[in-house]
C-alpha cells in the first residue's frame, strides 16, 4: 500500500526518521536550524511496498510574489530511499510531489545531493542532476595506523609533533560555545570570509539540542589552559561530518588544526562510524580542497545538484521581473540579483 505525506510537525517528523539509517541532514532540528524565519521546513515521505522515500527541504517565498521555491538546507540531502521502491512507485512519488508543488505555487526545486550515499543515482527520473565538484572523506574502517598512512607525510609529521607538545584537546560543552565562537570568527576574519559564514551564537546553541540523527561533538585545543582552536563535528549513525573549525595563528607551531582532525578521528572511530567527511572546496581542486585531501589521500566522492523548473512560464516571468538571465548558471536565476546585492 502506498502512502504519501508532507510533514511539517516536529514530533511527527521525528517519529518517522529517528529509527531510520538516515544521515544528519534529515532531522527536523537540522533542517529548521538552517531555515530563515520566512522559510518552512517540510518532510516529503512516500511509503511503498518495500521501501520509503524521505526528502526534507525548505519552502521559500519568492520575494513579494505569491510563488515559492524549494531548496535543501545547507549541507547535503535530497530524496533518500530506505529499502527499495519500484520504478512505478518512484513515478507515483514524483507525481504526488509535483501535484503538491502545483497546489503550493512552487516554481523551482534545487537539491544538494549527498556525496556519501550517492543518492542522485536513484533520482534520474526525479530531477536533472549535474556534477558540481568532488568532496573527500576519511575511511574510518581501517586501523588508526593504516589511516595515518593515508595522510600526507607533512600532515603526519605535524600530528606527531603536536602529540609530543604541551597542546591538549578536550571535549567541549555548551559552556565553551563563546570560546569556540570567538576562535571561529577570528578565523573567518583572517580569511576575509563572506557574511553568511559568520554563524551566530544561537546557531551553535541549537546544535547542542537533542537530535535523534546527530550527536554534536565540540573539541577544544588548549596550550597551558588557553584555548587556541576549536572544531565542531557532527556525528551521525554512520558518518561524521567535519562542520566548522576555528584556530588562532599557530605561532607556537603546535599544529592545533591537524591535531583536532586527528582527535575527531579517534572519537568517530570509537563510536563505530565508517566515514569522516571533510567536504569539498569552493571550487574544484582549490587550496581548501587540497588541504582536506592531505588527510584522505585524495579519496574522492562526487557532489551533484539537482535542478527542476516546475513552472517554466512563471520562472521566465520572474527572471524578467527581477532583472536576471533565465539561462544563467545560478539557480534559480531570479534570485541571483538579490544574492549579489547581499554579498556586495
Amino acid at each position: 500500500m502506498e502512502r504519501c505525506q508532507f510533514i511539517t510537525d516536529a514530533a511527527t517528523w521525528t517519529t518517522h526518521v529517528q529509527q531510520q539509517p538516515l544521515d544528519i541532514f534529515y532531522s527536523h532540528q537540522y533542517v529548521t536550524l538552517n531555515a530563515r524565519p520566512s522559510e518552512q521546513a517540510v518532510l516529503f515521505r512516500y511509503e511503498g511496498h518495500a521501501g520509503t522515500l524521505f526528502y526534507p527541504f525548505l519552502k521559500r517565498r519568492i520575494f513579494d510574489t505569491p510563488y515559492s521555491d524549494l531548496i535543501t538546507p545547507y549541507g547535503y540531502g535530497g530524496p533518500e530511499i530506505v529499502g527499495r521502491l519500484t520504478a512505478t512507485e518512484m513515478q507515483h512519488a514524483r507525481l504526488s510531489f509535483e501535484r503538491w508543488a502545483e497546489q503550493e505555487s512552487v516554481v523551482s526545486e534545487m537539491i544538494r545531493f549527498n556525496p556519501l550515499t550517492g543518492n542522485e543515482r536513484l533520482m534520474r527520473n526525479w530531477t536533472e542532476a549535474s556534477f558540481i565538484r568532488h568532496t573527500t572523506s576519511i575511511d574510518l574502517r581501517p586501523s588508526l595506523e593504516e589511516i595515518m598512512q593515508t595522510f600526507h607525510k607533512k600532515t603526519r609529521s605535524m600530528i606527531r609533533k603536536s602529540l609530543a607538545s604541551p597542546l591538549t584537546v578536550r571535549t567541549g560543552t555548551r559552556d565553551d560555545l563563546s570560546v569556540f565562537l570567538a576562535l571561529y570568527h577570528e578565523t573567518m576574519d583572517r580569511k576575509n570570509a563572506s557574511a553568511h559564514y559568520y554563524f551566530t551564537a544561537s546557531y551553535f546553541e541549537q546544535l547542542f539540542e537533542a537530535n535523534p540523527l546527530c550527536e554534536p561533538l565540540l573539541l577544544i585545543a588548549e596550550i597551558d589552559g588557553e584555548p587556541v582552536g576549536g572544531y565542531f563535528v557532527l556525528l551521525g549513525k554512520e558518518y561524521a561530518h567535519g562542520h566548522l573549525i576555528g584556530c588562532k595563528r599557530d605561532e607556537a607551531k603546535m599544529f592545533p588544526n591537524q591535531r583536532l582532525e586527528y582527535e575527531a578521528i579517534l572519537q568517530a572511530k570509537a563510536r563505530g562510524l565508517v566515514e569522516q567527511h571533510l567536504g569539498g572546496g569552493y571550487q574544484e581542486r582549490d587550496s581548501l580542497f587540497e588541504s582536506k585531501c592531505r588527510y584522505t589521500g585524495y579519496r574522492l566522492f562526487e557532489y551533484h545538484q539537482g535542478k527542476s523548473i516546475l513552472q517554466p512560464a512563471i520562472y521566465d516571468q520572474l527572471c524578467i521581473r527581477y532583472g536576471s538571465d533565465a539561462n544563467s548558471d545560478y539557480f534559480p536565476a531570479y534570485r541571483q540579483t538579490s544574492v549579489q546585492m547581499a554579498t556586495s
